[in-house]
């Protein structure tokens, strides 16, 4: 007879029974609702993860009697595993490309979940783990959570649950730390200046893989379908550099008149910063008119010069065909100057084009920063108050499992290791 039901008796056992389906049906509706997070980063989809499951253990937390408890906590242990395994990757891989996506943390959450719940539905149908064994296993769950140093766990006590209320801010207080590190972590985020950048690495990894293939191929470009193939993936990573730039300031503009209206003069200054931008640089300006036909297909506006060496090193490069584009600009702008142009001495190369406009809109972004978080001071005070406010990154973690913390509108975050590094160092 299942030792569990002996000690105490057939009724709790029914108590615990159903108590643990229960607990594992919020297994099954955790793992559906990782994939409804909204995170910009591995960092904040784990803090919004251990937000979820540890306000349904706080609602209903199980007794340390229980197998839901196992549930609660191994739900727990899991998130914070998660945390702690991208915190190391974080700092442990140089190069961001290397470090672990944010589809790549979901997944591995969602694996780990799996094995729990598989475990605890293998305890509803085989019978539940004896109490000598929920015990040994509940003290090792909470063991681990505390040396995690993972959100929340500095409030887990081994005599079962215990979520101590850390510090009772006001909603004004709440709001102003979190707009705070909102700004700041948009501002460091740079989304749309990084989507740029992302898609002109994809188009230099593009055209070395063409290059490549050449050379491989012994430089033939005989075959018409491979080449239309090959200029129809150059042609596809060509638009989606130049879109990123196009948004890049469409996103802008639109932050600034969302932030500060429509008719500011900041929304006006950030447009200001776009057109000086074009008249200033031959290559932003015509990138930027590039888009239109890359956009819709027009096969005439670039064109591709392929060098095939069967015995040495082949290349490639992307012209902008400059009768086209004169024509194309005709009905623009003035300043976009088609006549200049006509004057050139042969088409521009299109990837140098690229390469030369890093530097100006890296100037743009530093602009366009003081004009969109023109508080950055302040904001680091703030984030630095609230930090010291809960004697430092662990007690600020830990004010996520206070009781009645799920009820407010406002929470202060959970803050990411970019913005933290940033705070830090910020004179």
């Amino acid at each position: 007879m299942d030792a569990h039901r002996t000690r105490n008796g057939p009724a709790r056992f029914a108590e615990d029974h159903d108590r643990l389906d229960i607990w594992v049906d919020r297994v099954d509706a955790f793992i559906l609702a990782l994939d409804a997070i909204d995170a910009d980063d591995p960092f904040d989809f784990c803090a919004e993860a251990w937000e979820i499951w540890q306000s349904a253990v706080a609602a209903d937390p199980p007794p340390e009697s229980s197998a839901a408890v196992l549930v609660a906590l191994g739900g727990l242990h899991a998130v914070a595993h998660a945390m702690t395994a991208s915190t190391l990757d974080y700092y442990r891989t140089p190069d961001a490309r290397d470090r672990k996506t944010l589809s790549s943390v979901n997944a591995a959450l969602k694996a780990c979940l799996g094995g729990l719940r598989r475990e605890s539905a293998r305890w509803l149908s085989d019978g539940l783990p004896a109490a000598e064994e929920i015990t040994a296993r509940s003290a090792t769950l909470v063991a681990r959570l505390q040396a995690t140093n993972a959100p929340g766990a500095a409030p887990i006590s081994n005599t079962g649950i215990v979520f101590d209320k850390v510090c009772a801010l006001t909603d004004t207080e709440n709001r102003r730390y979190r707009e705070a590190y909102d700004r700041l972590r948009a501002m460091l985020g740079r989304e749309w200046l990084q989507h740029i950048t992302n898609e002109s690495e994809t188009l230099s990894d593009v055209v070395t893989g063409i290059v490549l293939d050449l050379q491989s191929s012994q430089g033939s470009t005989v075959d018409e379908h491979v080449m239309a193939e090959r200029r129809a993936k150059i042609r596809s990573a060509l638009a989606a550099v130049t879109g990123a730039l196009h948004t890049y300031q469409e996103q802008s503009v639109k932050t600034a008149a969302k932030t500060f209206g429509y008719d500011s003069p900041q929304a006006k200054a950030v447009a200001r910063l776009f057109d000086d931008a074009k008249q200033s640089s031959f290559e932003y300006r015509w990138l930027d008119e590039l888009n239109e036909p890359l956009r819709r297909g027009d096969s005439a506006a670039v064109r591709f010069e392929f060098t095939a060496r069967p015995h040495g090193e082949s290349d490639l490069d992307v012209r902008m065909d400059r009768d086209y584009m004169a024509q194309f600009a005709k009905s623009k702008r003035k300043w976009l100057g088609p006549d200049e142009l006509v004057v050139m001495a042969g088409d521009p190369s299109v990837l140098d084009m690229i390469k030369a406009i890093a530097p100006k809109v890296n100037s743009l972004q530093g602009q366009l920063d003081a004009i969109l978080y023109p508080n950055v001071a302040d904001d680091v005070a703030a984030v630095k108050e609230l930090i010291a406010r809960f004697g430092g990154q662990k007690g600020l973690d830990a004010l996520h499992t206070a009781p009645g913390a799920i009820d407010k509108p406002w929470m202060p975050p959970h803050l990411s290791p970019r913005v933290l590094s940033f705070v830090r160092t910020f004179e």
